[in-house]
């Protein structure tokens, strides 16, 4: 009997354990949530200021949403293994080629290492900026429960429209162009 109790106590030590290791409340997030949170106006829904957030780049590089004021934004969450976001990049990259004076087109990548999406990139290369969420931060901050998501945001930094799922390319299209963008 007192072996078993031992044998217990070890086996519920290694799960705590395991699940702190997993957890880390004290590893350092690569992710960092803009200032701009405190804005009452501040929200997901539609004519509410798209919550701040800075990401890295490819590059190793900050790139903060609040940045790009005065510029229309698309923020697209996508993975490499997603089929849809594949159908949709290339209709992007049109988009923000066309209008990149204009328009941010910003894909954050859910939790994939460079090598997958620079292997993706070689199948589907894209100009615009792909950012890296590796802690699902931006992605919890944005309700995203599936791939790909995708956010319109104004020049003035509000949301005036969203799709959860894939875009059609008359979705797109009409989604464009309540940002005034063909």
């Amino acid at each position: 009997m007192k072996n078993k109790n031992i044998i217990l106590g070890l086996i519920v030590a290694i799960i705590v354990l395991s699940i702190f290791i997993i957890q880390n409340p004290f590893k350092k997030s690569e992710t960092v949530i803009g200032e701009l949170q405190n804005n009452k106006n501040t929200g997901l829904e539609i004519e509410n200021l798209a919550p701040d957030f800075i990401l890295q780049n490819l590059n190793g590089d900050n790139v903060q949403l609040s940045s790009f004021r005065g510029k229309s934004v698309v923020i697209n969450f996508w993975a490499t293994w997603c089929p849809p976001c594949r159908e949709e990049f290339p209709e992007f990259e049109k988009v923000f080629v066309k209008n990149k004076k204009y328009l941010e087109i910003l894909g954050v990548n859910l939790q994939e290492d460079k090598k997958d999406i620079n292997k993706f990139l070689e199948e589907i290369p894209v100009s615009f900026t792909l950012l890296l969420d590796p802690n699902k931060d931006v992605k919890e901050l944005y309700n995203v429960f599936i791939q790909p998501v995708t956010y319109f945001i104004d020049e003035e930094g509000k949301i005036v429209d969203k799709k959860f799922g894939i875009l059609t390319k008359q979705e797109m299209k009409n989604k464009f162009s309540k940002l005034g963008i063909k």
